[in-house]
């Protein structure tokens, strides 16, 4: 969809890269956002008396909200996936990755095997951004796995790709 700035590039060295925008795909919920976060700014300031402060806030407020407000640009590759976004780039090897949860509106992939607190620092979320089937397939490709039933969590990574529960262990 080009509302969407999709951009889909899938070629010979095995790449996928499209971006994501969900600001500019839902730009009322995007003006609600900036609108409450100014609110909320001269609320502190005048709460507290604190100028420094009632600027502060809303800025970190505004960066805890970047992947929603900012364009989210993603690159799979055959060795590696790639999310940049507010000039951040966040690169980790397929090698890394030993779990995918798939959702409705995207992939979260983990260096874990089982579900950690740590998974939230060091996990990567793509968006699908309208290409679900080419992501969902280009996961599966690189872990080795079969993303079944949508949301189910599956192994892979540098390992054979094995199902929850399916492993030596399994029933203990």
């Amino acid at each position: 969809a080009p509302e969407r700035d999709l951009i889909l590039a899938l070629t010979a060295d095995e790449e996928l890269g499209w971006s994501v925008w969900p600001a500019r795909e839902r730009p009322w919920a995007a003006a609600v956002v900036l609108v409450s976060v100014g609110v909320l700014g001269v609320l502190i300031a005048k709460g507290t008396g604190d100028t420094m402060l009632g600027v502060a806030a809303p800025l970190f407020m505004l960066a805890s909200l970047g992947s929603f407000l900012a364009k989210t640009e993603y690159l799979l590759t055959s060795d590696a996936i790639e999310v940049r976004t507010l000039g951040v780039v966040r690169a980790r090897p397929w090698s890394e990755m030993r779990r995918a949860t798939v959702d409705r509106t995207g992939v979260f992939l983990s260096p874990f095997a089982t579900r950690s607190w740590l998974e939230a620092y060091r996990g990567l979320r793509l968006l699908f951004g309208g290409n679900r089937d080419q992501v969902v397939a280009f996961v599966e490709a690189r872990l080795g796995v079969s993303l079944a039933g949508g949301n189910e969590p599956l192994q892979g990574g540098g390992r054979a790709g094995r199902r929850k529960g399916a492993g030596p262990d399994a029933g203990r």
